[in-house]
């Protein structure tokens, strides 16, 4: 069977392939699906917090965003 992918996989997903060759059953699934979730928000949380750190936001920005006043002003 040719493969008819038109993206090459990157690391991360080959080596998720990797990992979960074998069968899993429906909680084993579940469990590794919850543990990718967490890592990705913990990634992005991790990002999210250098973004606030370098821009040098303020707990006032985000509320003046969230009163709809979308500027920062820094």
């Amino acid at each position: 069977m040719r493969n008819s992918l038109k993206t090459p996989m990157n690391q991360a997903q080959m080596l998720v392939l990797q990992v979960v060759k074998e069968q899993y059953n429906e909680e084993d699934l579940e469990e590794l699906k919850q543990l990718l979730i967490d890592f990705n928000h913990r990634k992005m949380q991790q990002h999210l917090d250098q973004t606030v750190a370098k821009k040098g936001y303020t707990t006032q920005d985000f509320e003046n965003i969230l009163k709809g006043h979308n500027r920062i002003t820094h």
